[in-house]
């Protein structure tokens, strides 16, 4: 019989992964997702961690799997929504609803793609050598904790034909870009299902003077895929710069995968509240739902993240996700340079400046204007 503090305020996705017999992460980041310690998952006979850090306000999760090399994972099926990007290691994956009209595809470090929802997948580990390895965010936590069914979860026969449609070129990785408007200045979001290897897209800048870039020499990129609710974005920073304060809503998973820095962060109206998360390579973490935050690059070389997270532009979930790259000065959620208050400003730019002597970082020359030089 469970104790009384044990029967009230259960989140099933919390008693699932407890039942898988897989460690939960919580907090507000992971250190490095390349080098996280995994356990034995016999639903999928990988190795595994489940994540759902503070900021993902148990909307969404993620987690880290590792297939051995030669090896592949049980064939899975689920009602909630994967997002993948591969770690390292190279593979195939085959996503279907009938056994006949499997669509395969391979994978390499940086591939991006989506399972859509409920349909059959298998990973398969192409190497005899080498591990791989990949991290997932997914919406497991809003199903589960809402249906509290696994036979619903896993063992469900409905066809989201909308999401997958078995056409041979679904994975074919063309991408078809579409203009976004939503933040008062026209912007690309890209559609696709599969990219082989985001290092290679070029990013993207705003135009000269853009009010919606995110800071100093900014370039970004958007994912849209398997018309689900999730997206995916790259951002970059120049080194020996950081970024305008902005915020939005929960479970965007920020993942760096190029540079150092450190990123702060504060509830709105907490300023003495301020939490530092210091980033590198790997490094794995989720802003809390509506707290400012800024991302200070502090390394000689650019910083870069890719943020897996729930919404997408296509098909929002809420309007905690709306209006994120628009000034506050129009109703946004993104705070100019000159909009800081002073107080806060002079701290911010004293820990900057600290954090890049101590890296021997000169500070990005058209960073002076902001910087006061």
């Amino acid at each position: 019989m469970q104790r009384p503090d044990e029967w009230w305020h259960r989140l099933y996705y919390d008693d699932w992964v407890a039942r898988e017999g897989l460690e939960l992460i919580r907090g507000h980041r992971v250190e490095n997702v390349f080098t996280t310690p995994l356990r034995y998952w016999p639903r999928t006979d990988a190795y595994a961690v489940h994540i759902t850090l503070d900021g993902a306000a148990e909307q969404a999760s993620a987690y880290i799997q590792e297939i051995p090399a030669t090896r592949k994972i049980t064939p899975q099926r689920h009602m909630f929504e994967e997002l993948t990007y591969i770690l390292s290691g190279r593979g195939s994956t085959s996503v279907w609803f009938d056994e006949n009209k499997k669509r395969s595809f391979e994978w390499g470090p940086g591939s991006l793609f989506a399972i859509p929802l409920n349909a059959w997948y298998q990973h398969f580990n192409l190497s005899g050598t080498e591990p791989a390895r990949y991290i997932a965010s997914t919406t497991a936590p809003t199903m589960m904790n809402f249906i509290r069914n696994d036979e619903f979860i896993f063992n469900n026969d409905f066809r989201f034909t909308d999401r997958f449609d078995e056409a041979e070129d679904y994975f074919n990785a063309e991408i078809k870009p579409r203009i976004f408007e939503g933040w008062g200045e026209p912007q690309d979001v890209n559609f696709s299902n599969l990219w082989p290897d985001i290092n290679k897209i070029d990013l993207r800048a705003p135009k000269e003077n853009s009010e919606i870039a995110r800071g100093v020499r900014t370039s970004g990129y958007s994912f849209e895929l398997a018309n689900g609710v999730m997206g995916s974005h790259i951002l970059e920073a120049p080194g020996g710069t950081f970024t305008k304060l902005h915020r939005h809503g929960p479970a965007a998973h920020v993942l760096w995968i190029r540079g150092e820095g450190y990123s702060i962060l504060w509830p709105d109206g907490g300023e003495d509240e301020k939490v530092t998360e210091e980033w590198g390579v790997g490094t794995l973490i989720v802003p809390p739902t509506w707290w400012w935050h800024q991302h200070c690059i502090t390394s000689k070389e650019p910083g870069r993240h890719l943020a897996l997270k729930l919404s997408s532009r296509k098909n929002m979930v809420s309007r905690f996700h709306e209006r994120t790259m628009v000034s506050t000065r129009k109703g946004g959620q993104q705070m100019d340079y000159a909009d800081i208050p002073p107080d806060t400003m002079a701290e911010l730019k004293r820990i900057f400046l600290e954090a890049c002597a101590r890296k021997g970082t000169v500070v990005d020359p058209e960073m002076g204007p902001i910087m006061g030089g």
